[in-house]
């Protein structure tokens, strides 16, 4: 398979299982900087893919975007958080859309009407939560919490609302500090 946004697009227009995890795969296995690289064109062609009637096509879209994610930020751990500590030319700023954009695409798609696009959003938005858990985004953390209590105040559907719960305990787990699932009595002491 050609390792450009045309060729992931057909194969995930496809409807082809074997097409669509190869396609999943292929992504996967390139470099982090060479996802960064596709990331832009290949996210726009995954939202307009996402428009499909086909809860398959959505399904997969959304576990394309997951693999797509170029975890740039992880090249940071253990040291400063700079635009100089991250590989090649790519920005804190860069970075920060990337999650940005995904989080936004994760949030659309944990409301569908399809429930396995709603786990997989619901799984991709826990990924989103452990890289700012790794970098100390702690504000991150905070307004995917909010951002989830929005979208679960805003959908009483059941099934929906299901999802909703697993991904804000996924990202409510990130959040919390070890310190903070102690006693109070015993975390006073500690202080």
């Amino acid at each position: 398979m050609d390792q450009t946004p045309d060729a992931f697009a057909a194969a995930l227009a496809s409807g082809n299982t074997d097409r669509v995890n190869r396609a999943i795969n292929e992504i996967e296995d390139l470099d982090l900087q060479e996802r960064a690289a596709l990331f832009e064109d290949c996210f726009e062609r995954c939202r307009e893919l996402y428009e499909s009637s086909d809860g398959y096509q959505r399904q997969s879209v959304v576990r394309f975007a997951a693999a797509l994610y170029p975890r740039l930020a992880f090249r940071t751990v253990g040291t400063e958080l700079t635009d100089e500590a991250l590989p090649g030319d790519w920005t804190l700023e860069e970075i920060e859309t990337h999650r940005r954009r995904l989080r936004e695409f994760y949030l659309d798609a944990l409301v569908d009407d399809d429930g396995r696009v709603r786990r997989a959003a619901a799984k991709a938005l826990k990924e989103l939560a452990v890289t700012a858990e790794l970098i100390g985004d702690d504000d991150e953390l905070q307004t995917m919490l909010t951002e989830l209590e929005t979208l679960a105040e805003d959908h009483d559907n059941e099934a929906v609302q299901k999802h909703i719960d697993q991904a804000y305990e996924n990202v409510a787990f990130h959040a919390e500090k070890p310190g903070s699932l102690l006693p109070d009595a015993f975390r006073d002491a500690l202080e």
